[in-house]
């Protein structure tokens, strides 16, 4: 349920004064008996559906997660607050609410759960102009580390209190609870069909693939040395999703040992517990199983530099750092063969331009780009890696002003010696291929700033 400038509880009292210093003018309620949520946003229009999304995801962490770790809720307990800072100053406004709850923390952070006042503190990432939250509808970034900072106080609050769970097992689950809400919302899926997880096994595999790979044993003794975090959230995530389906034969021993989990032990003192647990074979055997699930696994998408989620009419594209890319697993025909869907681009409100980009025959990290920009036209660009720059190919402006929000199709043909590029009505002279590998993998692309929504994409052999 929604409600308009109501206060909740007395941190939200406390940060009301806020919304006036940052030029927030309205703020969002959805509110259940055991959860409570706030975002501020510059309108109605925008504001209307995030609330309920996260309201009943928190709702959804909060029973999953009951299953998941064991123990029961006190039901006299102060409800579970989520608060979300999205306006232009939603950077300002995040520190001065995380720093309220817990001083010293907010500094190089943009997300906080915060157990004693049953608060979890969420900076929105991109900054979400009207016309782009309206389409994006509910932003994955924000719906995933807002369900994960719920789940989160839930395993707390369901230990008494106690924050003594091994950290892979912590972070795991919250990331597994949280990859199943973004599920039940449509943004994402599950499995291989999981935009976010996919892209956490690429990682990982990498990781093996340079030898960095820390054993299991130093991973469930939460003994990781100087890996960084990027990678170990990664490696917590894929992990624990591994744990809940080989360990699913086991039923509820496996349950009786994840309620075990969060009230500890952990580090190096889990270990013998894990050893007796698994029987014949022991962590060993497990670190075995492992490897093999992971090179089993076969991702739909490596989103490299996040920004990809699932939309009511396809795909939708919105960079949080950067430029935004978004590789396409499924095997390349020999050619020819053509990639061709259609898109549609949204404003950068910084710069007034929109920029889409489809990448394709990569080969390393070398790659073609056609590159789509609002005001200039068409151009296609060749990557070199080792040379560090981009050779243009190919370039055409448009013969009609470009229509930015209506549906446009691509097509991308990769002949024998030639490739042609064709967007709306315009068709781009061929260029050569001669010499290239056509056979690596396509993206997706959108430039910092802008927004993208992508539908029917396809790479299929041309046969006639």
């Amino acid at each position: 349920m929604l409600k308009l400038l109501r206060p909740l509880l007395p941190v939200t009292l406390a940060l009301m004064p806020l919304a006036g210093a940052q030029d927030q003018p309205d703020y969002m309620i959805a509110e259940s008996e055991h959860f409570h949520v706030l975002c501020w946003f510059y309108s109605e229009r925008s504001g209307q559906t995030l609330p309920d999304a996260l309201l009943l995801s928190g709702e959804e962490v909060m029973a999953q997660g009951a299953l998941l770790f064991g123990g029961s809720k006190d039901v006299d307990a102060a409800p579970f607050q989520l608060f979300i800072y999205s306006t232009r100053k939603g950077a300002s406004g995040y520190i001065a609410g995380a720093e309220s709850v817990s001083p010293g923390s907010a500094s190089g952070t943009v997300d906080l759960a915060h157990w004693a006042s049953r608060s979890v503190h969420v900076r929105m990432r991109p900054f979400p102009v009207d016309r782009s939250l309206v389409e994006l509808r509910v932003p994955t970034d924000c719906l995933r580390r807002a369900s994960a900072g719920i789940a989160h106080l839930t395993r707390q609050d369901l230990a008494g209190g106690q924050d003594t769970a091994p950290r892979w097992f912590a972070e795991g689950a919250a990331q597994y609870l949280a990859t199943r809400a973004l599920a039940a919302r449509g943004t994402d899926g599950l499995g291989d069909e999981s935009i976010w997880l996919g892209t956490q096994v690429f990682v990982v595999r990498s990781l093996i693939a340079d030898g960095r790979l820390p054993v299991l044993e130093d991973v469930l003794a939460d003994s990781l040395g100087e890996l960084e975090e990027s990678a170990v959230e990664s490696l917590h995530a894929v992990l624990f999703e591994f744990l809940m389906e080989h360990l699913a034969t086991r039923g509820e021993a496996w349950g009786q040992l994840r309620a075990r989990l969060t009230r500890g032990p952990r580090g190096p003192e889990l270990l013998p517990v894990l050893e007796e647990w698994l029987g014949d074979g022991g962590i060993g055997g497990l670190e075995a199983h492992f490897h093999r699930w992971l090179q089993e696994r076969r991702p739909a998408w490596n989103d490299a530099q996040p920004a990809l989620q699932r939309h009511p009419e396809g795909w939708a594209q919105a960079p949080l750092q950067g430029n935004a890319i978004a590789w396409r697993s499924e095997s390349v025909p020999e050619p020819p063969y053509r990639i061709r869907g259609e898109f549609r681009a949204f404003l950068d409100p910084r710069t007034s331009t929109a920029q889409a980009n489809i990448l394709f025959g990569r080969l390393g990290e070398d790659f073609l780009q056609a590159s789509i920009h609002s005001d200039a036209g068409i151009s296609v660009w060749d990557h070199s890696h080792e040379k560090n720059s981009y050779e243009m190919l190919q370039s055409q402006a448009w013969s009609t002003p470009f229509q930015l929000r209506d549906w446009q199709p691509f097509e991308i043909r990769v002949l024998g010696e030639d490739a042609h590029v064709s967007v709306a009505n315009e068709q781009l002279s061929p260029f050569s291929i001669i010499g290239r590998d056509m056979g690596g993998r396509w993206a997706v692309g959108t430039f910092k700033g802008s927004v993208t929504l992508w539908r029917d994409l396809k790479i299929e052999p041309i046969r006639d």
